[in-house]
């Protein structure tokens, strides 16, 4: 029973981190496909850093507050996911080229690809860095928030 607690969790929390990280998947989502020129070559790592800083941050709300290990490593991994897939999906989505300068959306790969290339090689190595990035950094962060319950008095305990 508490292994089961522990990696599947207790309450609504998985449903709100993982609701929390949802939600910074569309607001990520809408300004790449947007037309919008901070987002272009330059401000793609800084978005990329906001998104898997909010999934480290549910996968940590998600060990403070019982959430589940399960729930921390989605999140986690479904942010990393996105950073190989949606990019070039949205380039794709509105036809974007390589050749003429078009193709300004963040994306992970340095090298010039096409929006399509970029898109395969994406669905071939994103779940396989994703899982390593899940399993390192969620499960760091969910050992600090259980850390951190555990280190708070009985009545902060929920």
């Amino acid at each position: 029973m508490v292994s089961r607690a522990l990696l599947l969790g207790t309450d609504r929390t998985p449903k709100r981190a993982l609701g929390v990280v949802a939600a910074a998947f569309v607001a990520a989502s809408l300004l790449v496909v947007l037309p919008w020129e901070p987002i272009g070559a330059a401000g793609r790592y800084p978005l990329w850093a906001a998104l898997i800083a909010v999934a480290v941050g549910a996968a940590g709300y998600s060990g403070r507050h019982r959430g589940g290990l399960l729930a921390g490593w989605g999140a986690v991994f479904l942010a990393t996911v996105w950073t190989f897939v949606v990019p070039p999906l949205a380039a794709l989505a509105r036809g974007d080229t390589l050749g003429d300068g078009g193709y300004a959306v963040p994306r992970p790969s340095i090298v010039a690809l096409s929006p399509r290339a970029e898109l395969l090689t994406g669905l071939r190595i994103g779940p396989v860095v994703a899982l390593a990035v899940a399993l390192t950094l969620g499960s760091a962060a969910f050992a600090l928030g259980a850390l951190l319950r555990r280190r708070s008095g009985p009545s902060d305990r929920t």
